[in-house]
């Protein structure tokens, strides 16, 4: 198909918007008018890029737009149109849903992906220019949810999953790079023209336009893996800009996949969370992601644990692995997983209490970590007078605190206790980052 007619008719026709996010628009339209707020209808259209691009379109063509060089925030969209016509129009909006012989299920789960990673793209320009001291958000929060949207209905239109990267696979289909096309999916839907202003090839660079681009890129790339250097040099690269350290660029990415997988339109929404989660290798395949999202909450932070817990052991070989779990009705940790201890040892019935003052009352206070060489191991031993000190033997190890949102789950411990090799920092920092990577669940 050639370009132009295909950008027609995607402007001749609506489109259908998730089905959980169309349930929430009923209920809310459904009110009386005095009840409806304008806020709840402008997060719903944030939460899905489908019906954002719905309710823009339906104001790109304003006068006032055209006048305006910058784009529109969502609630100065609602209000252009007024209540009404908004409800009205929102009252005919269809569900994406899988037909016989029209749309294929994995198709729809795909698209859902990719709006999920426009999500975590919008949260993530938002941290990125929080942090560089930026104010004004929205209009890059509204242009990352938009960036994919060409690229999910040449999905939608062609109903078959393509053998490359998608962007890479829309680009060569047309023979145009994605950049332009979104452009001319820009003009051509009569979205507002302010967001060519960030989303065009055109004007000067600018350092919001520069984060924008690298808070799309990474969110679309977590799929690639987390371990790869393409995919982080990203990162750094926004941390330079921002003038700050890479842990700290690093951990607003993970903010915003939690953010978007806590309140998902779909269950591939949770997808760019759990690829964060996925342990250095193979790149699982769909079917086990799926698969996971059946799991409670609870059953999944098990299963993860499990899974970290032979990473520490076969590929960072910690020859000692402890997690102990917090009793909050003892106020105390106990052991819950373990690799390595002899069925002799007493850290296997130790309750470790949390008394004021203590190592590990003053280690689980917040989530942090800690590694102690020999000689600040010796340090502790006689400062604390901890009896879980006299049971790990005179070696260097490591701990840090996992928690569930706000609440402490426990403390992971690692050593070389058998043969006292010496934990350098690459090691500690690979044990950090993997326990970051577990789930905050609330």
């Amino acid at each position: 198909m050639e370009l132009a007619n295909w950008l027609q008719s995607l402007a001749d026709r609506r489109w259908p918007i998730l089905p959980a996010t169309l349930d929430e628009v009923r209920v809310a339209c459904a009110r009386h008018a005095e009840l409806i707020n304008l806020s709840e209808l402008s997060n719903l259209c944030l939460s899905d890029p489908l019906l954002l691009f719905d309710l823009l379109r339906a104001v790109g063509t304003s006068p006032a737009l055209r006048e305006n060089e910058s784009a529109p925030t969502v609630e100065q969209a609602v209000m252009l149109m007024g209540l009404e016509r908004v409800t009205h129009r929102f009252s005919q909006v269809a569900a994406l849903r899988a037909q016989e012989g029209k749309l294929d299920d994995d198709v729809i789960e795909v698209v859902a992906g990719w709006l999920g990673r426009s999500r975590v793209a919008a949260y993530l320009v938002k941290e990125w220019l929080s942090l560089s001291g930026e104010h004004k958000v929205e209009d890059c929060f509204v242009a990352a949810l938009l960036y994919n949207l060409p690229a999910c209905f040449f999905l939608l239109y062609r109903n078959q999953l393509p053998d490359q990267p998608l962007l890479q696979a829309v680009s060569a289909y047309f023979g145009l790079d994605y950049p332009k096309l979104l452009e001319r999916f820009i003009r051509a839907t009569g979205l507002p023209p302010g967001l060519l202003t960030l989303l065009g090839s055109g004007g000067a660079p600018s350092p919001r336009k520069q984060l924008l681009k690298l808070a799309v890129a990474t969110a679309n790339a977590i799929e690639s893996g987390w371990w790869r250097s393409p995919w982080t040099t990203g990162i750094e690269v926004a941390a330079r800009q921002m003038r700050v350290g890479y842990d700290e660029a690093y951990r607003c990415v993970l903010a915003a996949a939690e953010g978007v997988a806590r309140k998902p339109r779909a269950p591939a929404y949770t997808y760019p969370m759990r690829e964060l989660l996925m342990l250095p290798g193979d790149y699982p395949p769909r079917a086990k992601l799926t698969a996971t999202a059946v799991l409670s909450e609870a059953a999944q932070l098990e299963q993860l644990m499990r899974e970290s817990i032979r990473h520490l052991a076969n590929d960072l070989r910690f020859e000692r692995i402890l997690f102990l779990q917090y009793d909050q009705a003892g106020h105390a940790l106990r052991l819950r997983y373990q690799v390595g201890l002899t069925e002799s040892s007493p850290l296997r019935r130790l309750a470790v209490t949390l008394e004021p003052g203590s190592f590990f009352a003053l280690l689980t206070g917040k989530p942090q970590s800690f590694h102690a060489p020999a000689l600040v191991r010796a340090q502790l031993g006689a400062k604390y007078q901890d009896p879980f000190f006299d049971h790990i033997g005179d070696g260097e190890f490591a701990v840090m605190t996992l928690f569930t949102a706000h609440t402490l789950n426990g403390v992971f411990y690692v050593d070389n206790g058998v043969s006292g090799r010496a934990i350098d920092p690459d090691t500690y920092h690979r044990f950090k980052d993997l326990v970051t990577r577990l789930p905050r669940h609330p």
